[in-house]
């Protein structure tokens, strides 16, 4: 009876495990309780849904890039409205007349004073030729010096040329159209002087992209290029025409470092596309640029505008392009024309006529150096 009883309890311990193959459950387990489910919506045959959902619908909030393309550029474009006209050289303070004019005296003066003891009285006379303390000038000594400066005579002015004249290299490496009213064209190399460097200097950065640029900075660099500290310069140590002090163009680099590449740039970035000479027709942009490292932008601008017939400010818009695209005659040279009867008159009211000849002699440099002026004797590298 024992036997058996045993047996009994033996047995029934076991059926959970073989109820369950493998998996050994207790005996003391509790169940889990029943979850009552909800199911997703069902499509049915006929098109309609069935069931119940737990889940609702939510809007996020949208952001700017979910907002349509157009609307996305007009808002970032009325955000950038109010910064359109703002310059990034926070210090750059845009000097007038009288600072570039002092600036070329100081340079002239102390070339001046260096020439008198190291030059003979006649080679010096013939430098200076207006000095009243060295010299003995007569009536026709400043006649003559005014007419160093002055433009071919109309029987001798080389007029625009047809394409095909000129066989040489060019400046871009183009075919020369001499219009006015051709943009970033090709430009005449430049002419050997008596006078000036007969160098190119120039890096050749802007060759291609930008001939009237490149030939403007020939001759800036046939004219200033010197590097050193001038007294009575306001803009204190300079190189490539470039000053350093507060109100002066390299203001904030370091200008003793400078090199002609570094000029190239700084000049384009500040002055040839801050004040977009890049607007004006090639016939005439170099020439335009050049002034405003004379006179000033500013100054600069104001008398081309004159010379045009137009409201004298310092813009060069829409108007300005278009006088300068339908102006009947020779462009450039007209144009010098003004300038140097501007020069003549600063050098006589403010310097005594002792900047005339060095002021009369970089008219004559660039009358022959207009990106549309074919050289009668071409500088290359």
């Amino acid at each position: 009876m024992k036997t058996a009883y045993f047996t009994f309890l033996i047995i029934a311990g076991l059926m959970p495990k073989f109820a369950f193959g493998d998996v050994f459950i207790p005996n003391y387990a509790v169940p889990f309780p029943p979850v009552q489910t909800q199911t997703m919506p069902q499509q049915t045959q006929s098109g309609q849904t069935g069931g119940t959902s737990l889940l609702t619908a939510s809007n996020f909030p949208k952001t700017f890039n979910d907002v349509d393309f157009a609307d996305r550029i007009a808002v970032k474009r009325a955000a950038y409205v109010p910064f359109q006209d703002m310059d990034a050289y926070k210090g750059l303070v845009v000097a007038g007349e009288e600072h570039y004019t002092e600036r070329q005296l100081a340079e002239l003066e102390i070339q001046r004073q260096q020439d008198s003891l190291s030059l003979p009285k006649a080679e010096y006379c013939d430098k200076y030729p207006t000095d009243d303390e060295y010299c003995s000038p007569d009536e026709s000594t400043l006649a003559d010096t005014i007419k160093i400066g002055d433009a071919p005579s109309p029987d001798t002015k080389q007029p625009f040329t047809p394409v095909g004249s000129f066989s040489g290299r060019t400046i871009g490496g183009g075919a020369v159209i001499a219009r006015n009213d051709i943009h970033n064209g090709s430009c005449y190399p430049a002419a050997k002087s008596k006078v000036f460097k007969n160098m190119v200097m120039t890096t050749g950065q802007y060759e291609t992209s930008l001939p009237p640029f490149e030939k403007a900075m020939i001759t800036v660099f046939r004219k200033e290029g010197k590097c050193g500290e001038i007294k009575g310069d306001p803009c204190g140590y300079t190189c490539y025409g470039i000053g350093s002090g507060p109100n002066c163009m390299g203001h904030d680099i370091d200008v003793k470092n400078l090199t002609r590449a570094g000029a190239e740039k700084l000049y384009h970035d500040r002055m040839w596309a801050k004040y977009h000479f890049d607007r004006l027709p090639d016939v005439i942009a170099g020439d335009i640029f050049l002034a405003s490292m004379a006179s000033g932008p500013c100054t600069a601008i104001k008398q081309y505008r004159g010379f045009l017939g137009l409201s004298k400010n310092c813009n060069i818009d829409n108007d300005v392009v278009r006088a300068t695209e339908n102006y009947t005659g020779d462009i450039h040279n007209d144009w010098l024309d003004v300038r140097q009867k501007f020069l003549i008159d600063v050098a006589e009211r403010k310097y005594q006529n002792r900047v005339l000849k060095g002021w009369m002699n970089a008219i004559q440099l660039k009358r022959e150096n207009g990106c549309h002026v074919i050289p009668t004797d071409p500088l290359y590298r």
